[in-house]
C-alpha cells in the first residue's frame, strides 16, 4: 500500500510540474503584444541552423551519486532509469519559449532542443522521487546527495527544496539552509515565490 501511495504522489507531482512548466512558457509567450509576437515568430522561422554542440549539456555524475543506496532500499530500477537518462543530451531550457529557441539556434534545431529539455524535466522529477524514497527509507545522507545535486542543476521543484531544507533544519545547519534560500531567490520560474516562502517558514521554525 505504501508503494501505491508513492506512485500516486509521484504521478500527481509529475503532472503538476508539467503543467507549471507549460504555464510559465505560456505567460512568457503571451505576455508580448500580438503584433510583436508574430513579428518575432516570422523572424525566428528564417534563422539559419546554428551549431549546438557546445551548449552546456548536463552530465549526470553517476560515479559520485550513491546509486547503490537505491538497490539497498529495493528501488534498483530508479538507478537504471538514471543511467538511461545519462545517455541522453540534457539541457535546462525552461526559461525560453520555442520562439526564443528558434531565434537563437534556428527552427531546424527546435525538436532536438525540446528533447533535451524534456530529458531535463525527466531528470529533476526522477531526482525528486529518489530523494523522497530515500527519506522514507531513513537514508537521509544519500537523499541529501541526490536532492542537493538536483538543486545544483537548477531544479525548481518545490518539494526538492523543502525536503533538502528540512534535512538541514533537522541538524540545525543554518549555513546550508541560508545557501539554499539564496539559491531559491534566483528561481525565476512560476514556483520560485512559493519555494522562498516555504524555506523561510522552515527556517523560522528553528529554535
Amino acid at each position: 500500500m505504501h508503494y501505491i501511495t508513492i506512485i500516486i504522489c509521484c504521478s500527481f507531482l509529475a503532472l503538476c510540474f508539467v503543467v507549471s512548466r507549460n504555464v510559465s512558457r505560456f505567460k512568457k509567450t503571451h505576455g508580448q503584444g500580438r503584433e510583436n509576437l508574430l513579428e518575432r515568430e516570422s523572424e525566428a522561422n528564417s534563422v539559419r541552423k546554428a551549431d549546438i554542440s557546445s551548449l552546456p549539456y548536463i552530465r549526470i555524475p553517476l560515479d559520485t551519486l550513491p546509486l547503490t543506496a537505491l538497490s539497498a532500499c529495493g528501488h534498483a530500477e530508479l538507478a537504471d532509469k538514471l543511467c538511461t537518462l545519462s545517455e541522453k543530451k540534457i539541457l535546462n531550457l525552461s526559461m525560453y519559449t520555442n520562439t526564443d529557441l528558434k531565434l537563437m539556434y534556428g527552427p531546424a534545431n527546435l525538436d532536438t532542443l525540446s528533447a533535451c529539455d524534456d530529458a531535463y524535466a525527466d531528470l529533476i522529477l526522477l531526482l525528486n522521487k529518489i530523494g523522497k524514497i530515500l527519506i522514507d527509507a531513513n537514508d537521509i545522507t544519500d537523499a541529501e546527495q541526490f536532492l542537493a545535486y538536483a538543486i545544483t542543476i537548477g531544479s525548481d521543484i518545490t518539494t526538492s527544496y523543502t525536503m533538502l531544507a528540512s534535512i538541514y533544519a533537522d541538524r540545525h545547519d543554518i549555513n546550508h539552509l541560508d545557501q539554499l534560500i539564496h539559491t531559491a531567490e534566483t528561481v525565476v520560474s512560476l514556483p520560485g515565490k512559493t519555494i522562498q516562502i516555504k524555506l523561510h517558514s522552515i527556517k523560522s521554525g528553528l529554535k
